[in-house]
């Protein structure tokens, strides 16, 4: 009998959506079923991008999600996509660096989503996308739970109903497809449970599109509360490290707390950032089996 295959997450500089997919990339999720499956659930046109990465003699992958920039005007709706990166999707700008191999154009054509093309996805609308897509049921399930910790910590933090928690069409689908992404990239590894040390974020602020909030950021710092995860804060570094979609990801598939697991490593994977800390910037990820004392 083949025993339980778990993650171990190491994000002692940070974490984040694309990071973690990126590590899950490296780990051995591979990146074309990973789109493939994607394709079954992303409503638009949108590009992933591994890049292969090294830095200190360690080898990884940086990972982005490119999403076209309709530049529609902001609603007043609560915002989730502030913290994640947006982009113009142009398409490769250089062959040379290996981009013509990662991007990938998709676009659906769906007459009762098009109302949704070039707004807000309120947090009904991604649950009822993401139930309604033909992804595995384990890799919804793994999704589902995401967002929901994600959309239950942004209701708080703006006194809110979890019904009226939008993301706004860019920074949410860069949002999405990270989590929807890492749901079906850990589907794919087969594992089915899940563990962490504790995540280190900066301190100091950060500028959103509200203005200027602490760090770490409100979201994650509601998140964190009864989560078990505990967040070390790293006082010389003067920015945030820990995303809200990243700790969203820690809770929402349930990551028990394990400073130091025992663990028969079979694989590593490193997620690089694109934020520079003055640290190595990588999420480390483990796939193995539980040690166990005889």
């Amino acid at each position: 009998m083949s025993k339980e295959k778990v993650l171990y997450f190491e994000a002692q500089d940070g974490i984040s959506g694309d990071m973690t997919l990126g590590a899950l990339i490296d780990l051995g999720a591979d990146a074309d079923q990973v789109r493939r499956e994607l394709d079954k659930f992303v409503p638009e046109k949108y590009g992933l991008v591994a890049h292969p990465f090294e830095r200190n003699g360690i080898h990884g992958i940086n990972l982005d999600v490119l999403v076209e920039d309709h530049d529609e005007d902001h609603d007043e709706h609560v915002d989730l996509g502030d913290l994640v990166h947006q982009f113009n999707f142009e398409g490769p700008e250089d062959e040379s660096n290996g981009l013509g191999d990662y991007v990938h154009e998709f676009e659906f054509f769906n007459p009762a989503d098009e109302h949704h093309a070039h707004g807000h996805r309120h947090y009904s609308d991604i649950q009822a996308m993401i139930r309604g897509s033909g992804i595995t049921e384990r890799a919804k399930s793994y999704a589902l739970a995401i967002f929901d910790v994600i959309a239950d910590a942004e209701a708080a933090v703006h006194r809110t109903d979890k019904d009226k928690v939008a993301f706004h069409e860019v920074g949410a689908m860069d949002s999405i497809i990270d989590i929807v992404g890492t749901a079906i990239a850990v589907d794919l590894l087969g594992a089915t449970r899940f563990f962490c040390a504790a995540p280190h974020d900066g301190s100091g602020t950060i500028v959103c599109r509200h203005g200027i909030i602490p760090v770490p950021v409100p979201a994650v710092m509601e998140m964190a509360k009864d989560s078990g995860i505990p967040i070390v804060i790293e006082d010389d570094v003067n920015t945030e490290m820990i995303t809200p979609t990243g700790y969203g990801i820690l809770k929402g598939l349930g990551a028990k707390l394990e400073p130091h697991l025992g663990i028969h490593a079979e694989k590593v994977g490193y997620g690089f950032g694109n934020r520079n800390t003055g640290r190595f910037g990588a999420v480390r990820i483990t796939l193995g089996t539980l040690f166990e004392e005889e």
